[in-house]
């Protein structure tokens, strides 16, 4: 099954002049409002601040809310998201430059300090993770608990749903596999590069742990050794500046709304609900969902 066709045809309709999202669910005569749909089952993750208690909820309202979000944007909005996408593209000018440079610039010296930041775009992101939710858990510490619980949602959504379908979609050979970054062959096995899935995950981790704090080093340390994961990337010859940028560009957005939301439903906003309903029509069988805020 191919998610990322599920996240680009969702089973809900949204209504971008009013701000919130109209079920795929025909409406019931004299049903005009928001309050007259029956909430056959309304997350409790958006009425309840204890998210710990309702981590599953949690993670699909935020995994729905998420990946709809395209359909709420403005016009605003989607200027911003065009000029996020025309700097990626602008960046795959330097795509053979940056690769020739790194290339021949190798150095014992780099060789051990991308052997040892990569990983923090896979599995030591996850060690990180981990620690602060000792923290928060065994310590009582809800910040803590609140960044590890925002940072693997985050991480879900992002490195597990976006990323990988747009690498299958794109299907865009790696640098070590061809020395023409134009080579895209879509839903073709192996060809993967765009976009990184290690800059995706370092930067939702990042953007998280930013997010959730007020100081300063720790924004400019998280964002620093994400940076030097997508650094690493590049210089190991597995992936273009481009493809990093991309990743780069998903995960602090994936990471920053993800944060946004939760402290939302964390505070009991009970503005924000999201139902799902069956839909029944003769032969036919489905689900709607209806995103209110």
């Amino acid at each position: 099954m191919r998610v990322g066709a599920l996240w680009l045809a969702g089973a809900f309709l949204l209504s971008p002049d009013r701000g919130r999202a109209e079920s795929l669910l025909p409406a019931c005569p004299g049903e005009n409002e928001p309050e007259a749909v029956a909430p056959p089952a309304v997350s409790s993750a958006a009425s309840n601040p204890d998210a710990a208690a309702n981590l599953p909820k949690m993670a699909l309202d935020d995994a729905v809310y998420i990946l709809g979000s395209p359909g709420r944007w403005t016009e605003k909005d989607w200027v911003i998201a065009g000029g996020a996408v025309l700097g990626v593209v602008v960046s795959a000018m330097a795509d053979v430059p940056v690769r020739d440079a790194t290339q021949h610039h190798r150095s014992a010296a780099l060789d051990d300090l991308t052997r040892v930041v990569e990983p923090f775009g896979s599995e030591y992101s996850w060690g990180v993770l981990g620690a602060y939710g000792v923290a928060g858990f065994l310590l009582h510490d809800a910040d803590a608990r609140d960044t590890a619980i925002d940072g693997v949602i985050a991480s879900v959504i992002a490195s597990g749903i976006i990323t990988p379908s747009l690498k299958r979609t794109f299907g865009r050979a790696r640098p070590d596999q061809t020395d023409d970054p134009l080579t895209f062959r879509a839903f073709h096995s192996g060809f993967e590069s765009l976009p990184s899935g290690h800059a995706t995950q370092a930067f939702a981790v990042a953007s998280v742990i930013s997010a959730h704090s007020d100081k300063v080093w720790v924004s400019a340390s998280a964002y620093t050794l994400a940076g030097l994961v997508a650094f690493a990337r590049v210089y190991h010859n597995v992936h273009w500046t481009s493809d990093v940028a991309a990743g780069a560009l998903i995960g602090t957005l994936v990471g920053r709304g993800v944060v946004a939301l939760n402290r939302r439903i964390r505070s009991g906003d009970h503005s924000i609900k999201i139902v799902f309903a069956p839909i029944f029509s003769g032969v036919e069988r489905g689900a709607g969902v209806t995103v209110l805020f």
